[in-house]
C-alpha cells in the first residue's frame, strides 16, 4: 500500500481531487451560490424617464400647474361597466324619464373581481384557457390605463446571481394583480438586465455561446411599446436614447410586425424539441398586452415548440411577442392564486423559484 503512494499515481490522484473539487466549487458558484451584485455605496443609472412624458395639455384648470407632473398619454379602451347618468330635469321641474319615478343603476364599484377577471378605473384583465397542439395556453389580456402600471420586481427586492423567490411570492410582496415570471436574469452574469428604469448590468451576453443562434433582447419603452433588438448593435446609451424602461436577454422574439420570426428548428439551449413549458409576453396595441404561459411536460398538456406558440400568439392578435424564461420557471399568477401548473419534471406540478416577476399592479 505504500508502495502505491510512492508511485506517480499519487500525483494523479491529487490532481484529479483538487480538480474534481474546482469543478464542483465552479458549478455551486454559478447555479447554486446566492451572491448579491450590488456593493456598498455603488449607485445604479436609472434613466429619466421626465424627457419622454408629456403634461396635460390643459394647465389652466383648477388644481393644475405648469410644473405638475408629467403623465403618460393613453387611454384605457373603452370596455368598462357603463354607469346610467340621472335623467336630465326639464323646465318644469319634472324629469326626462318616463313614469312617475326615475331608476338609476347604482354606480359601479371598483375594483371588480371575478375568478377569471379583474377590472378598475385603470387595469381591465381577463384570463381564459386555449387549447391548442395538445398545450394547455393560459392567456391574460391586460389593458392598461398608462404604461406605469406594467412593472417588475427582483427576488428579495435584491439583484445579484442566484437570488430567488417563487413567482407566486414575488407578487405577493409587491401586492401584483398578475404576474409572470421574467427573463431568470440571475442565472446569468452577462447580458443586459434594466427593470423600472434602474440599469443594473450593461455587460453583453457572450457571442460564442453555443446554446443559442440569437442575440435578441427586448425592451419595454416609455410609451409602453415592446422593442426586440440585437445586443450587438444597440448600446446602453442607445436604450436610454430610446427611453426603455424594461430590457429583458431571454428570447427569441417570436413576432415582429405581426410576422412570426421563428421557425421549426428554432429552441433554446438544451431544451426538449418536441415542446416545453413557456412564458411570453405580447403586445396588441396601445394599452393592450397578452400575458401567455403555457402548460407542458405532462400528460395532459405536452408543451408547445416555439413555433406553435409565435402561431397561436399570432392568432390571439398579437404584434409584438418574446419569449421569456420557460421550462419549469414558466409560471402565472392571478388574484392571489397561480393559474397554471408548473412543471419541471414529467408531471411533478411544483412551482420553481426565479429571480424576477413581470406584472400588473400599483
Amino acid at each position: 500500500m505504500l508502495d502505491f503512494f510512492r508511485k506517480p499515481y499519487l500525483y494523479c490522484v491529487t490532481f484529479s481531487l483538487a480538480l474534481t473539487l474546482l469543478l464542483a466549487w465552479s458549478l455551486l458558484a454559478v447555479f447554486i451560490i446566492p451572491k448579491e451584485m450590488e456593493q456598498p455605496g455603488e449607485e445604479y443609472e436609472t434613466i429619466d424617464l421626465s424627457q419622454f412624458t408629456t403634461a396635460p395639455e390643459d394647465t389652466d384648470a383648477p388644481g393644475d400647474s405648469s410644473d405638475s407632473e408629467p403623465v403618460y398619454v393613453l387611454t384605457l379602451p373603452s370596455d368598462q361597466p357603463s354607469v346610467e347618468e340621472p335623467p336630465e330635469e326639464t323646465a318644469d321641474g319634472t324629469d326626462s324619464a318616463d313614469g312617475d319615478e326615475a331608476i338609476t343603476d347604482p354606480p359601479v364599484q371598483y375594483p371588480v373581481i371575478t375568478e377569471n377577471s379583474y377590472l378598475d378605473e385603470n387595469i381591465s384583465i381577463t384570463i381564459t384557457t386555449v387549447r391548442q397542439f395538445g398545450s394547455n395556453f393560459h392567456v391574460a389580456d391586460v389593458k392598461i390605463r398608462t404604461p406605469q402600471y406594467l412593472k417588475t420586481a427582483l427576488a428579495q427586492d435584491t439583484y445579484g446571481l442566484n437570488i430567488k423567490e417563487k413567482t407566486s411570492e414575488q407578487a405577493r410582496r409587491v401586492n401584483a394583480i398578475l404576474a409572470i415570471n421574467g427573463d431568470y436574469y440571475g442565472a446569468n452574469e452577462k447580458g443586459y438586465v434594466i427593470r423600472n428604469g434602474v440599469i443594473w448590468r450593461k455587460t453583453l451576453r457572450p457571442t460564442d455561446d453555443k446554446r443559442r443562434k440569437y442575440f435578441d433582447d427586448l425592451a419595454i419603452l416609455w410609451n409602453g411599446t415592446l422593442l426586440p433588438f440585437d445586443e450587438k448593435t444597440t448600446s446602453i446609451d442607445d436604450l436610454k436614447s430610446l427611453g426603455a424602461v424594461q430590457v429583458f436577454a431571454f428570447g427569441p422574439t417570436l413576432l415582429k410586425n405581426g410576422e412570426i420570426t421563428v421557425n421549426a428548428s428554432t429552441e433554446v439551449g438544451v431544451s426538449n424539441p418536441g415542446g416545453n413549458p413557456r412564458t411570453a409576453i405580447c403586445y396588441v396595441e396601445e394599452g393592450h398586452y397578452l400575458f401567455v404561459v403555457a402548460d407542458g411536460r405532462t400528460d395532459q398538456s405536452k408543451g408547445p415548440t416555439l413555433l406553435e406558440l409565435a402561431q397561436v400568439l399570432r392568432d390571439l392578435g398579437a404584434v409584438t411577442a418574446y419569449n421569456l424564461d420557460g421550462g419549469g420557471s414558466a409560471t402565472m399568477y392571478f388574484n392571489g392564486k397561480l393559474v397554471n401548473n408548473p412543471c419541471t419534471n414529467w408531471n411533478e406540478i411544483h412551482e420553481r423559484e426565479v429571480s424576477d416577476i413581470v406584472y400588473i399592479g400599483y
